[in-house]
């Protein structure tokens, strides 16, 4: 199970996260969000992982281009993760810009089936580049993410279109109580957390980081 522990915010962490065997790491770069750090950060933290095997993860959230495309030459991200509202063609043009990078595109779902995803993958054809991955997070009015809040698992289950669709990484408001049970429920490829394994807003917590990955890998 690929597993993302997003919103690290300095070295220390990151190194801690990393040792206990996280598949990736998330930084943010969402100037609003708690969890923002500087590019200079972001490259202490890429230098205290370098010999960790594991994958760094740009969160940008309506980035132009040019913002996203001049933080990756500072900083060697593995991925980049649009949490915003990103248009179909705006992923067209960030993948011609930056071909090697996989893109992870997120949603934050409130209605009743998958629809808006259907929608927007259908766009995604018709301008020849769909993300990577998609992450379905719990919808929020105030915020892109970092919630807390529980994404609706039985409509993910029900709707998500597992073999035509890129595949899935769950986040919103997953803990090391209830990660299992919702591997169990959606059966994605990976998962992702934030708040869930902090002991206070931005704090990563080692105990409930250790109990989040030891739980994701017994699912």
């Amino acid at each position: 199970m690929w597993t993302k522990i997003c919103g690290i915010r300095d070295a220390e962490t990151a190194r801690m996260v990393a040792d206990l065997g996280a598949s990736a790491l998330g930084l943010n770069f969402y100037a609003p969000s708690p969890r923002c750090i500087s590019v200079e950060t972001a490259g202490e933290i890429a230098e205290a992982v370098s010999k960790n095997d594991v994958a760094l993860v740009g969160l940008f959230v309506n980035h132009s281009l040019e913002d996203i495309e001049t933080i990756c030459q500072d900083i060697s991200l593995d991925l980049l993760q649009l949490h915003g509202d990103e248009s179909p063609e705006f992923l067209a043009k960030l993948a011609e810009r930056l071909p090697n990078l996989p893109l992870i595109r997120a949603f934050r779902v409130r209605e009743a089936n998958l629809e808006s995803i259907a929608a927007y993958l259908s766009d995604c054809d018709r301008c020849g580049k769909r993300p990577d991955y998609l992450l379905i997070d719990a919808y929020s009015p105030d915020a892109f993410g970092g919630t807390g809040k529980v994404a609706p698992w039985a409509v993910i289950q029900e709707y998500y279109q597992f073999t035509e669709w890129p595949p899935l990484i769950l986040a919103g408001g997953l803990t090391p109580e209830n990660v299992a049970e919702a591997i169990a429920a959606v059966q994605p490829f990976g998962v992702d957390t934030a708040s869930g394994v902090e002991s206070a807003p931005g704090i990563k917590s080692e105990e409930l980081v250790a109990s989040f990955l030891k739980r994701t890998k017994k699912a």
